[in-house]
């Protein structure tokens, strides 16, 4: 969906941004989150753009195909649907830093305990806590990128626990920022960092675990719909419009066996998407 758009059409809408930023008031904070280094009103200008594209896309499209079988339905729908699907399409462009953010947290917290971890251990054994951080910063996924950013800024002047404030700010991840709020703390107090690392992989881990019981516990009801809407419902239906067909002469014929066809490689699509998204990140 991240259709690129010439800059000589977004500046017709940077004046527009003002109006619209209203519908998107957090923009900022996503863009952030999102590692997206993209001018938030140029972004939002940007997704006007998209929008409007793709409701004239659809809206000819229903258009032509109205004048082409003289339809007047269909003319009618794609005059009404070129706003309708233009603002779908602004709502869908400018919640992509939403989508990303969410792929980005659930990529963190998959990785996260191990890199924590492989910290725990190198603190333990004398290492400070920078170095465990220079250590950690490939190797872990998404988790050592937001530790080699820390590790650049502390290189480049700002103190430890502000260098860890500012990854809290601007990292999706609600587990990371707890993590690194109990790391700050415990550097503030003084105490030894190192138990508090082995208490949030402890739980950390935990918890991993208790959402892969949570989600072979979810399959069950899941297989059940699966099975009731893919395989029984279609091969009763099917049955029992063979049947009436004897009695009635309306049964089953080509284009409504197709339609059938269609529908469950629809459903089946979604069901597919819809258990993995709600599959827990856990690295095996």
């Amino acid at each position: 969906m991240d259709i690129e758009v010439s800059e000589k059409y977004i500046r017709y809408f940077l004046p527009l941004t003002g109006k619209f930023r209203k519908l998107a008031p957090n923009i900022n904070r996503d863009l952030t989150r999102a590692r997206m280094s993209v001018d938030p009103n140029v972004f939002i200008a940007s997704s006007m753009v998209r929008g409007l594209q793709l409701g004239v896309l659809i809206g000819s499209a229903l258009i032509l195909a109205g004048l082409i079988t003289d339809t007047r339905i269909l003319i009618s729908s794609g005059l009404a649907g070129i706003p309708l699907m233009a603002l779908i399409g602004f709502f869908t462009f400018v919640n992509i830093p939403k989508v990303k953010t969410k792929r980005i947290s659930r990529n963190l917290d998959k990785d996260l305990p191990y890199a924590l971890r492989h910290m725990l251990i190198e603190v333990r054994s004398g290492i400070s806590l920078y170095e465990s951080m220079v250590s950690v910063s490939s190797g872990y996924g998404e988790a050592s990128k937001e530790f080699n950013r820390i590790v650049k800024d502390i290189n480049g002047g700002k103190p430890q626990i502000e260098a860890l404030e500012d990854s809290i700010v601007r990292n999706p991840s609600k587990q990371y920022r707890r993590a690194m709020w109990q790391m700050i703390n415990a550097l503030k107090s003084g105490t030894d960092v190192s138990n508090t690392l082995e208490t949030l992989v402890e739980s950390m881990v935990k918890q991993q675990k208790l959402d892969v019981e949570r989600y072979g516990n979810e399959l069950n009801p899941y297989i059940l719909v699966y099975l009731m809407i893919a395989v029984i419902m279609p091969s009763l239906g099917v049955t029992f419009l063979i049947v009436l067909s004897t009695f009635t002469g309306v049964g089953l014929d080509e284009i409504m066996f197709y339609q059938i066809l269609g529908g469950l490689v629809l459903f089946q699509i979604f069901f597919l998407n819809f258990v993995k998204s709600k599959r827990p990140e856990v690295k095996t």
